[in-house]
């Protein structure tokens, strides 16, 4: 027992669960607390900032983050500080952006006093994102467990604190972000050991990450109109629509950590062993595998009982405990959301960023048309459905670029391999 133990302790899947879990957790207590705390009107502004959030998320992940990923897990311990110090400049500049641009939702729904809150929480959490995966680049999970339980479950206790204070706003709230992403990224940026050597040239590392993310940011866009359409959409008819849709989502975001923490190992794993062409389909059964075997029984649980989780969740007298269907039917979408995530990451790995384009294309398009049809005559439970078929849509493409064999794929290469090798054996045969 003691040597399995020490196994587990020793992988970075089982670190990356745990980093992971701090993350998922601390934005799930957040989220939780701050509907019980404020009126559906104001949750659902809070909702549409941090899908606004996301999308910059994965702006700043396809600029920076990728390249930082890919070109980290290929180099040394010395190469990744380099990289990381000049990632941090060009996230310091993207973010300062980013972060004006997301608050103007508070300017939309007449919010002025949230401006400077979120522009900062925004600035400081892709600040942290890019320190977190410097370390992650290297599979040194072990080490990013403890900046980000101080960024993400600092700030559910920060929030906690607040709630029970009976002072938790929107405001409080995103300067609680703020405040523990800054902690958290000073935590990772010393055991990076950065110096400030390491921070210059950054506009020369620009080029790079732009070349080697330049599939990953058109791949970035329709993953961002996926993960704004039916929020937006659900928001024509006001905010209110928009905080059901959230709280739902909370439900099925806790399994982020097994999601994201397959994720977070596969893409440098894949990206370390592109060499070794015969273990890349067996690491993607792996690791889907591992991730089932966790996600099954919670998803079982939400379907047996979806009413009985809201009430305990939201409390009985709240307006999500009655939304049982819409949440069964997210729970079957989020099976497509889990294997969505795995194979894009996947070939992220290989750098075949141009397959997930034309996959997420294809899911965008599912979800404008599920919007304009089905979120405007059915409202949330129309916006649950889309949510389904733009899942699927997505995982059925890429599993057909998977194992249909497409050009350039591990499967592709073993098809042309094998036609080469029949050909080499035709060419024998005829010479014999």
């Amino acid at each position: 027992m003691t040597g399995a133990v020490r196994r587990w302790m020793s992988d970075a899947g089982a670190w990356s669960l745990l980093d992971q879990g701090a993350v998922s957790a601390g934005n799930f207590l957040t989220a939780v607390l701050l509907a019980r705390a404020v009126s559906p009107a104001n949750y659902g502004i809070y909702a549409l900032v941090l899908t606004t959030t996301l999308f910059m998320l994965f702006l700043t992940g396809a600029l920076i983050v990728y390249g930082l990923s890919i070109h980290g897990a290929a180099g040394t311990d010395a190469d990744v500080r380099s990289l990381a110090g000049r990632s941090l400049v060009l996230a310091a500049g993207l973010g300062t952006i980013l972060g004006a641009a997301t608050s103007s939702v508070a300017i939309i729904f007449h919010r002025v006093s949230l401006i400077p809150w979120v522009t900062m929480a925004v600035l400081f959490l892709l600040l942290q994102e890019t320190t977190r995966r410097a370390l992650m680049s290297r599979l040194r999970h072990r080490e990013a467990v403890w900046g980000d339980a101080l960024s993400y479950l600092g700030q559910a206790a920060g929030i906690a604190y607040l709630f029970g204070a009976g002072r938790l706003t929107l405001v409080s709230a995103f300067g609680v972000m703020a405040a523990t992403s800054a902690a958290g990224c000073l935590v990772q940026v010393g055991q990076l050991k950065l110096r400030t050597r390491d921070f210059r040239g950054a506009l020369r590392l620009l080029p790079k990450l732009s070349y080697t993310g330049r599939w990953v940011l058109l791949a970035t866009g329709a993953q961002g109109l996926i993960g704004q359409a039916l929020w937006w959409f659900l928001a024509l008819a006001g905010t209110a629509p928009v905080a059901s849709f959230q709280s739902l989502l909370n439900l099925l975001r806790a399994t982020n950590p097994v999601m994201f923490a397959v994720g977070s190992v596969l893409l440098p794993t894949v990206a370390n062993r592109q060499r070794n062409t015969s273990q890349r389909p067996g690491i993607v059964r792996q690791y889907v595998l591992w991730g089932a075997l966790v996600l099954i029984p919670y998803f079982a649980v939400l379907l047996a009982f979806p009413g009985l989780a809201l009430r305990l969740l939201y409390g009985a007298s709240s307006p999500y405990a009655a939304l049982t269907t819409e949440l069964r039917i997210l729970v079957l979408g989020s099976v497509f959301v889990y294997g969505d995530h795995v194979m894009g990451m996947y070939f992220y790995g290989l750098q075949r960023g141009d397959i997930a384009v034309r996959c997420e294309s294809l899911a965008a398009v599912v979800i404008v048309v599920g919007g304009i049809v089905l979120v405007r005559r059915a409202g949330l439970l129309g916006a649950a459905i889309t949510y389904d078929l733009t899942f699927a849509t997505s995982s059925v493409a890429f599993a057909w670029f998977l194992w249909h064999k497409a050009p350039g794929t591990v499967l592709g290469r073993a098809r042309l391999g094998s036609q080469q090798a029949s050909l080499e054996d035709s060419s024998i045969s005829h010479s014999d």
